[in-house]
């Protein structure tokens, strides 16, 4: 529980909207929906939606910021709709023709509704490895997490906090690069950015996950 004190530092919202009950869940308000879900041999993913006439889908913005995975590649698989993505300063546009494109682990990347886009993108993402529930499920609480604060800062009025976000990504076992990390190379970034999200925890009295926002298992 933060402090009187910690909340003056850094403001938060006042409570926290319990969603750790919904098997799926929207994000940035209603611009995108996370459903968590496995396919037939096994392999967990989440399938989103963003939906083409929402202001935050529109103006490129109901994807995360830049990050980098440090133990997992990532992937993508368009069903509908233009994914732009931004991969190592590149960036691409990626239909269903394109089948899966990879991020390898290492890479500083970010992805959102592309401009051309004419119609609600719909995509899955996966990152490997994560052969097992407990892998899932962290990396779906990673989202969980991220989506339950910006949604309640939102209803707040506040502006999300680049350090709770931080500290989000470092539970994940990733790296948040906005722009004032972002000129550092890969190794000096790795120890700010642990050294900032132990000031966001230790100072600011934020935390790594929320019981309200997280599931401790998924069938």
């Amino acid at each position: 529980m933060a402090t009187a004190f910690q909340r003056w530092l850094s403001p938060r919202p006042p409570q926290r909207t319990k969603i750790n009950d919904k098997p799926s869940w929207s994000h940035l308000g209603d611009a995108a929906l996370y459903e968590p879900l496995s396919k037939p041999d096994g392999l967990w993913y989440i399938r989103e939606t963003h939906h083409v006439e929402n202001y935050f889908v529109r103006a490129g913005l109901s994807g995360p910021p830049l990050h980098i995975h440090r133990l997992q590649d990532e992937f993508f698989k368009v069903e509908q709709g233009v994914l732009g993505v931004v991969k190592n300063g590149v960036e691409y546009a990626i239909t269903k023709d394109d089948g899966v494109f990879p991020i390898p682990r290492g890479t500083r990347h970010r992805f959102w509704a592309h401009k051309t886009g004419t119609e609600d993108l719909v995509f899955s993402i996966w990152l490997d490895p994560c052969t097992s529930k407990q892998e899932h499920i962290l990396d779906a609480n990673f989202l969980r997490n991220l989506s339950g604060y910006v949604n309640d800062c939102l209803k707040a009025g506040l502006q999300p906090s680049v350090l709770q976000i931080i500290l989000f990504t470092e539970n994940a076992s990733s790296l948040l690069c906005p722009p004032f990390l972002n000129w550092m190379p890969t190794p000096m970034l790795f120890w700010a950015h642990r050294g900032i999200a132990w000031y966001a925890e230790r100072i600011l009295g934020y935390e790594r996950s929320y019981p309200e926002y997280t599931r401790d298992s998924y069938s």
